[in-house]
């Protein structure tokens, strides 16, 4: 009788383990682990699942606070995989639109599409984006625009078609230097002041 007692308990303890909800209580980033708190039980230092983790691999740590799903095989929270976040009251959904797919970081960042208006955007907000790759190529359609009160480049501006300006263009360094118009005009400018035209 015993015997079946324990069998039972022991049956009813593996089954309420084998889903446990919790938050993230400790972060191990060198080792990719993190502790789950659910509720009287602190697990042991558990592993989380990514959508890739091969030659391509996703990095996204949860982080202390996290709401999170433990999946335990056999019930023992010993071999438990951090299934993936949800959402509570402390960090709700950052959309609530099904169109749109957002990404939302601690720092104010995000990165949405909404797929209704065909429209993707990176907001940064006061920060940069760097984008490093040996050639880029841009199509559009229609129209480019940059908002911006300055244009730096560090090498040659090739044009194929008219170079269009609503205000001077000036070349060279301190408004200083030549530029050769589609005419085949040369403008030589010293200090921003035409000297020379022919």
């Amino acid at each position: 009788m015993n015997e079946h007692i324990f069998a039972t308990v022991e049956n009813t303890r593996m089954i309420s383990c084998m889903v446990m909800i919790g938050t993230v209580d400790q972060l191990d980033e060198a080792n990719a682990r993190v502790t789950v708190d659910c509720n009287d039980l602190t697990t042991d230092w558990l592993p989380w699942l990514s959508r890739r983790a091969g030659p391509d691999a996703d990095w996204a740590a949860p982080e202390p606070g996290e709401q999170v799903m433990v999946l335990c095989p056999y019930g023992d929270p010993s071999q438990g995989v951090v299934a993936g976040s949800i959402y509570q009251n402390a960090y709700p959904a950052p959309a609530n639109v099904r169109t749109t797919w957002k990404k939302q970081f601690a720092d104010g960042t995000t990165i949405t599409y909404d797929r209704a208006a065909h429209a993707f955007t990176v907001d940064v907000g006061t920060g940069s984006v760097v984008i490093n790759c040996a050639t880029a190529t841009v199509n559009a359609t229609e129209s480019i625009t940059l908002n911006t009160p300055n244009t730096h480049c560090t090498g040659d501006l090739i044009a194929d078609g008219d170079i269009k300006s609503g205000g001077n263009t000036i070349a060279g360094t301190g408004g200083s230097g030549s530029f050769t118009t589609p005419m085949g005009d040369v403008i030589t400018y010293q200090d921003g002041i035409i000297i020379d035209q022919f």
